[in-house]
């Protein structure tokens, strides 16, 4: 009905105005004459109706149109509420890696060691290794075995350079050996790559003290990493009878799984200017 009333509008008014016409004419004919009269009966009640639809019509248009104006007006404001939201993630982006590139800068800046900064460019595609990419490499004084940190601890070293990129082995991987030992009992042990989330600690008597907690630090034995680094904490400490070493697990200190940015040492012989 609503669809019908809104394609004849046109007809209507017009039919309704020609109905008005004909009543007025007849209205101010004769006042005596039958046919007024008769006409201006008939067409009374006739002229109500047709104003009454005249005017419903009218009111359904308006409607409509309001209701297509707030449609449309919604529609506008949806799309500035998703502007903004891409907005405030973008900026909420710079905000984080700025953060991030601040820590890594007061780290670099405290550190007796030389740093470059480095981006992670890729990842390790099988679950079995554990390694990423860095976009910097012999050019900007990267060489084999660098040691590669973060202000929260070791994340491994370089095994393969290039001269403008650089694959590094974390020490999650079970290829990845480090020399270390426990800070507060200055125990010597093997921190070794598992495949998981955690490194295993090799090579703890069963008679050395050794808590949930302790720092695992570098040894700088090996040649690869200096003395002192952070490695992690303790997370699990087993003994089994009859087993000449403890089982320990270490969580690493780096967030291996969120690497974005890293700091590489380079030889100073070697540093880009």
């Amino acid at each position: 009905m609503l669809g019908f009333l809104v394609r004849h509008r046109r007809m209507l008014l017009g039919g309704a105005v020609l109905l008005v016409t004909v009543g007025l004419l007849v209205s101010t004919g004769p006042t005596g004459s039958g046919v007024g009269r008769s006409v201006g009966l008939l067409g009374a009640p006739l002229q109500v109706v047709v104003r009454g639809a005249v005017d419903g019509v009218g009111g359904v248009v308006d409607r409509y149109l309001l209701l297509v104006g707030a449609r449309e007006e919604a529609e506008r404001l949806r799309r500035e509420v998703a502007d903004l939201r891409r907005e405030l993630a973008s900026v909420e982006e710079v905000f984080q890696e700025n953060r991030r590139l601040r820590e890594l800068l007061e780290f670099r800046s405290g550190s007796a060691l030389p740093l470059v900064a480095a981006r992670v460019v890729g990842r390790s595609a099988t679950p079995w290794r554990h390694t990423v990419v860095i976009d910097k490499g012999r050019a900007q004084g990267v060489a084999l075995d660098a040691p590669v940190l973060t202000p929260a601890g070791v994340v491994g070293r370089v095994y393969q350079v290039s001269d403008a990129a650089s694959r590094v082995i974390l020490i999650t991987d079970p290829n990845s050996a480090v020399d270390a030992l426990v800070q507060r009992t200055r125990a010597q042990v093997v921190v070794e790559g598992n495949l998981g989330d955690r490194c295993r600690v090799l090579y703890l008597p069963r008679g050395e003290r050794v808590e949930v907690g302790d720092r695992i630090v570098t040894s700088g034995m090996g040649g690869v990493f200096p003395k002192g680094l952070f490695l992690g904490k303790v997370a699990r400490v087993e003994r089994r009878p009859g087993e000449v070493f403890q089982r320990v697990e270490l969580e690493p200190g780096a967030d291996l799984r969120r690497l974005e940015e890293v700091l590489v040492a380079v030889r100073p012989e070697e540093r880009a200017p």
